[in-house]
């Protein structure tokens, strides 16, 4: 008797990253999300590292992997960190050990 492993992805997701492109990928159980094409096959070239669908797909897995009514996977930004200026070009994050040592605590 033989034994064979059949692996295959999760079901078919859309995701809509920051710039308003719809990705296609389906999320392997062992790896990372995989990228498809517009026929749901595996992408030939998945996306680079810096690319916003990362961005999107990470923040949505953290989020809880909520799927909204029209089908799209639903995730919402990080916040943008409040920064205090510490003079000339140099900033630092509001309330972080570097603003209070400077003595700039609000922005």
């Amino acid at each position: 008797m033989k034994t064979i492993h059949i692996s295959y992805g999760g079901p078919d997701r859309r995701i809509k990253d920051a710039t308003g492109k719809v990705w296609r990928f389906e999320m392997h159980p062992q790896n990372r999300p995989a990228v498809q094409d517009g026929r749901g096959e595996l992408a030939g070239q998945q996306p680079g590292p810096r690319a916003p669908f990362w961005t999107a797909v990470t923040l949505w897995a953290q989020q809880g992997a909520v799927i909204g009514p029209d089908g799209l996977c639903t995730w919402k930004p990080e916040p943008e960190p409040k920064l205090v200026h510490l003079g000339g070009r140099n900033y630092a994050i509001a309330g972080s050990s570097l603003a209070e040592k400077h003595g700039r605590n609000t922005p």
